[in-house]
């Protein structure tokens, strides 16, 4: 089992490369790999990136989308890396959560193992308030052909995956933990009222 670090958008919204930014004085996804490494779990730690940020991540495996897919969002960067790649199960994490933990990984794991005993299981992720969160979430290298069709559309949303293939959601609201684990950072606003609220 291998974990992906969704590394390669563009980060319009932002103004700057996410995966370079820093909370609490990481990186993001420097401290996404030490939560990663943490929970033993994975033979090893892939980036997904673009051509021009993958010299920035040092130590770490880093593939870029192919060219037919550049462009193509989180999709293309986890096609990719199945395509170069042979694990089985992958657990994907976008770089823009850098405080997803380690409790919230190994829940997230024993809910998928627990929904693999009634059958067989694409994709394991979190919801919040019924909507899917599918980059922080397990993928089963059998979505493979889905993705790929949706990518050869026009329409490169992952919903059009998860609603394809057998997919089961776990309720951030079961971990009861603080709400900011899961949060996701578009904005720079959105990562100075992270930052503020971890330390009052």
């Amino acid at each position: 089992m291998k974990a992906i670090i969704l590394a390669g958008g563009q980060s319009r919204r932002f103004g700057a490369p996410k995966a370079l930014a820093s909370i609490q004085g990481e990186l993001f996804y420097q401290r996404l790999i030490q939560t990663l490494e943490a929970t033993n779990m994975f033979s090893e730690i892939i980036i997904s990136s673009n051509q021009q940020l993958a010299n920035h991540f040092t130590g770490q495996r880093v593939i870029v989308d192919c060219e037919i897919h550049r462009d193509k969002g989180p999709l293309a960067g986890i096609y990719s890396v199945m395509q170069q790649d042979e694990a089985e199960l992958y657990f994907v994490i976008s770089v823009d959560t850098p405080l997803v933990n380690q409790k919230a990984i190994s829940r997230l794991y024993q809910f998928m193992v627990a929904n693999l005993i009634e059958s067989q299981l694409d994709i394991a992720g979190f919801a919040s308030e019924g909507y899917p969160i599918p980059t922080i979430a397990f993928y089963h290298r059998n979505v493979m052909p889905t993705i790929a069709s949706v990518l050869a559309s026009d329409d490169f949303s992952m919903k059009r995956v998860y609603e394809q293939v057998s997919a089961q959601w776990l309720d951030v609201e079961k971990l009861d933990m603080p709400h900011q684990w899961y949060c996701n950072i578009n904005y720079p606003d959105d990562l100075e009222r992270l930052e503020q609220g971890l330390v009052e």
